[in-house]
């Protein structure tokens, strides 16, 4: 149903009050699968929701392994996409995933929804970002290009400057694109990426990325103007950065074509 995208408020109204009857019953993926479907959904029934959350905390507890730390950050996600993040609630998922880091459970997804998950509710846990950094650290070769920009936008939001993570993300991003990234992944990741190594106060590799993207002519026009304000805020403008390419690609006729058809 949620990953039609369809929505359909008498059958959601009818699904949460089956559920909230059954909750007792509901496992592990029936809690987090309701959940996530609710929340992709943006369907707001905060009674269902959080009734999931308080017998996930319950259910979730007995193991450490990569589906459990998975559907806990799948849990997270949801409540912070529904605006339902309460403190009580994300410091007991903050234990518990703690539980499942510290185990060694928890794959690149759960780490990278789990901090955005922290950052987009506002709630800035430290020893669980320093947990997440130190696992992250280790495992960064298996992060995709999404993971990456998610934990890399997150760990900037809130302003959880680690700086080995930083420049780590910063390489691993440049193998990503180098290894060919689409045309959307360039879109939706580019940008989120230079945003936080500029506000991690490195506009140095927010540089660096955006150069690579300019270079492969598939530069996206946020994270271009992110770099084009930090040099003109600068007064340092280099020979060949961001406004010099700007510039040059002002004077050719594809454009002045794209700017007219525009």
């Amino acid at each position: 149903w949620a990953c039609l995208v369809l929505t359909n408020e008498k059958l959601a109204c009818a699904i949460g009050s089956a559920s909230l009857a059954k909750i007792d019953r509901m496992n592990q993926q029936d809690l987090a699968n309701t959940a996530w479907s609710y929340a992709a959904l943006e369907i707001q029934d905060a009674t269902l929701i959080m009734a999931i959350a308080q017998r996930a905390l319950v259910v979730f507890s007995s193991e450490t392994k990569l589906e459990v730390a998975r559907d806990l950050a799948l849990l997270a996600w949801s409540l912070a996409k529904l605006s339902l993040a309460t403190p009580p609630i994300m410091s007991s998922i903050s234990e518990l995933m703690m539980k499942q880091i510290h185990a060694k459970s928890s794959g690149p997804q759960a780490l990278a929804n789990t901090a955005w998950a922290f950052a987009t509710s506002a709630i800035r846990n430290e020893p669980l970002f320093e947990a997440i950094a130190r696992l992250s650290l280790e495992t960064l070769a298996e992060f995709d290009q999404q993971e990456l920009t998610n934990t890399s936008w997150a760990f900037a939001e809130i302003r959880c400057r680690n700086m080995p993570l930083i420049e780590a993300s910063s390489v691993a991003i440049l193998g990503a694109l180098s290894n060919g990234m689409t045309e959307e992944e360039v879109a939706r990741g580019g940008y989120a990426m230079a945003w936080a190594q500029d506000r991690h106060g490195r506009p140095d590799l927010s540089r660096a990325l955006v150069s690579h993207f300019i270079a492969g002519a598939r530069c996206h026009s946020m994270a271009w103007g992110l770099v084009i304000q930090d040099e003109e805020w600068r007064h340092n403008a280099p020979p060949h950065g961001a406004v010099c390419a700007l510039e040059a690609m002002a004077q050719t006729a594809d454009f002045g074509k794209d700017s007219a058809e525009s």
